[in-house]
C-alpha cells in the first residue's frame, strides 16, 4: 500500500500522519521538536526522517508533505532540504524505498496550515499561535504571505506579542509610569519569582525562547476575566492586529475567506474574536471565516501532491 506522509514540525512537537489511499489517517506519531533554529539542523532533520520511517512501517510512500517553523527565507529552505536529502538517501539504502522518485516537498508550515483548512490549494489561512502570519493563493494560483516577519520587527497579535506586552505592563505597573494591573502579582507568582525585579533576570539572563513568553498568554487571560483593564486591552490589541494582517491578505487574494489555525485561535479565540472582527469586517464585511477540515500535518501530507510548491531534488 502507498502512503501519503504528512510532517508538521515546529518549535515544540513534530507530528507525522500517515494517510492511505482514501486519505484515512492510517498512523499518527509525534516525535520532538523540528525547527532547525530552535534543536539545529541535525536534530531537526533526525526527528523528522525517524517520524517519516516510523509512520510508513512497511509502506511505500506515495509522497512526502513537510511543513515546518523557521522556513522563512531561501537560506533556510536551503540547510533543511540538503540535511533531508542526504537522510532520505542513506534510508533508500537501507530500505530499498526509492525516496527519489517521491516527490518529498518541503515548505514553512503555513503551507501545511493551508492545505488544513479545506485540503486544497486555494483560500486564505491565518496561523495564530507563538507567531503569526498569513498566507493565500488567488484563482490565478498566485501564492501571497503577510507576516510572520518574527518577534524582533513582526507576529503582532502573536502569542509572543501578547506575553511581550504583558512583561512590559508588569513592569510599568511596578515602577509607577503605566497603570496598577494585576498582571504585577500574577506574573510574578506565574514565573516563580519572590519579586518584580527577578523578571529581567528571568528574561535576559535566561535567554528566553519565544515560546516561553507566548507561554505568559494563560495568565493575561486568566487577568483579563477579573476585569483588569490592561490586561483586556492586550487581548484586544492582539485580535486588532491579526485582524489587520488578515485585510492585507484579503487585498492581495481577492478571497472572502479565511480558515484560522493556531493556540490563539484553538485556546483564547473568544477573547480575541470581537477585535479581530470589527477590525476586517471595516472593509470585508461579507468574509466567511472557515475552521479547518484537518489537522496541518494531514494539511502536510496533502501538499506533497502539489506542484506550486518547493520540492527537494534528489
Amino acid at each position: 500500500m502507498r502512503l501519503k506522509i504528512g510532517v508538521d514540525g515546529g518549535g515544540s512537537k513534530t507530528e507525522i500522519v500517515a494517510l492511505d489511499p482514501s486519505g484515512r489517517v492510517l498512523r499518527c506519531l509525534r516525535k520532538p521538536a523540528s525547527n532547525y533554529h530552535a534543536v539545529g539542523m541535525e536534530q531537526a532533520v533526525r526527528h523528522i526522517t525517524e517520524g517519516i520511517y516510523d509512520a510508513l512501517q512497511e509502506e511505500t510512500p506515495e509522497g512526502i508533505g513537510i511543513s515546518l517553523a523557521g522556513i522563512d527565507t531561501p537560506e533556510d529552505w536551503k540547510v533543511m532540504a540538503d540535511g533531508l536529502k542526504q537522510r532520505l538517501k542513506v534510508f533508500a539504502l537501507e530500505t530499498m524505498i526509492p525516496y527519489q522518485e517521491v516527490p518529498v516537498v518541503l515548505e514553512n508550515d503555513a503551507f501545511g496550515a493551508l492545505m488544513s483548512v479545506r485540503g486544497n490549494f486555494s483560500g486564505n489561512v491565518l496561523v495564530a499561535g507563538t507567531g503569526a502570519v498569513a498566507l493565500g493563493v488567488n484563482p490565478e494560483g498566485e501564492v501571497f504571505r503577510v507576516g510572520g516577519w518574527g518577534h524582533l520587527i513582526g507576529d503582532q497579535g502573536s502569542g509572543y506579542d501578547i506575553g511581550r506586552k504583558a512583561l512590559a505592563a508588569t513592569l510599568a505597573s511596578f515602577d509607577g509610569y503605566g497603570p496598577k494591573s494585576i498582571l504585577e502579582t500574577l506574573i510574578t507568582e506565574y514565573l516563580g519569582l519572590t519579586q518584580v525585579q527577578g523578571i529581567s533576570c528571568w528574561l535576559y539572563q535566561g535567554k528566553r525562547t519565544n515560546k516561553e513568553v507566548a507561554a505568559l498568554v494563560p495568565v493575561v487571560v486568566e487577568a483579563a476575566r477579573t476585569g483588569d483593564a490592561i490586561s483586556n486591552l492586550i487581548l484586544k490589541e492582539s485580535g486588532q492586529a491579526l485582524g489587520l494582517l488578515t485585510k492585507a491578505l484579503l487585498r492581495k487574494t481577492k478571497v472572502l475567506e479565511v480558515g484560522l489555525v493556531g493556540g490563539i485561535v484553538t485556546h483564547i479565540w473568544e477573547y480575541v474574536a470581537p477585535s479581530f472582527c470589527s477590525t476586517v469586517q471595516e472593509e470585508f464585511p461579507n468574509l466567511q471565516i472557515l475552521k479547518p477540515n484537518y489537522s496541518p500535518a494531514v494539511g502536510a501530507a496533502f501538499l506533497s501532491m502539489i506542484g506550486q510548491v518547493r520540492h527537494i531534488a534528489f
